[in-house]
């Protein structure tokens, strides 16, 4: 049976280097994001078994939907990415409430949306969440006070999945320099981040709760 990766927050950077490397390995891969004409461009270059979903993690209807056709047109889920975001936030004087609500149903509640609507999938595969996380709230951020705060409730949540999944292994890759299509003196490359998630998924009898990436 073709294993099947679900990607969710397909950009040109980590998402696509993430899709890549999987689908490259045999995966079917389906690529969700709210940029339609990206991700169909992204599906058309890779070929078969790749399938674009344009979606928005914060309607908890979409990603039902989305889940159900990735389960109708390639099979049960058996690895999850999280890799929307959101953006940025703000320094104090410009930073607001509805900026950081913004950013937690991006990151966070939409993260617990997608793993709700994969969750029978990935307990029938014994399947494996990766959430692309960050260093970047720790310690505290002025320049972007939002995502101080939103950044450590997405590592919680993370955490918090994996303790209480014993079915399910959910990893949080704490990415501690800037990712780029190609490696420069201070960023990782992401084709080699993609690398990395692939061997997180394939680790017969260990489980990762969390592991921090950075440029060497």
């Amino acid at each position: 049976m073709t294993r099947v990766a679900v990607i969710a927050g397909v950009g040109p950077t980590i998402g696509a280097a993430v899709a890549r490397r999987f689908h490259d390995d045999g995966f079917a891969v389906a690529l969700l994001a709210r940029s339609e004409e990206y991700v169909r461009t992204l599906a058309a270059d890779l070929g078969g078994d790749a399938v674009a979903i344009p979606t928005d993690v914060t309607d908890d209807a979409a990603v039902e939907a989305a889940l159900e056709r990735v389960r109708d047109e390639l099979g049960p889920a058996e690895v999850l990415v999280l890799n929307a975001s959101g953006g940025g936030g703000n320094p104090v004087d410009d930073a607001s409430a509805d900026r950081l609500r913004e950013l937690f149903d991006v990151r966070v509640a939409g993260s617990m949306a997608c793993v709700r609507a994969a969750l029978p999938d990935l307990r029938e595969t014994e399947g494996t969440v990766l959430f692309s996380g960050t260093t970047f709230a720790e310690p505290p951020v002025t320049a972007q006070v939002e995502w101080g705060a939103v950044a450590p409730a997405a590592r919680g949540l993370a955490l918090s999945l994996d303790a209480a999944l014993d079915d399910v292994s959910v990893t949080y890759v704490r990415i501690g320099s800037p990712v780029r299509p190609d490696a420069g003196p201070t960023a990782i490359d992401a084709t080699a981040l993609a690398a990395e998630y692939r061997r997180l998924v394939d680790h017969e009898g260990i489980a990762t709760r969390e592991i921090d990436v950075r440029k060497r």
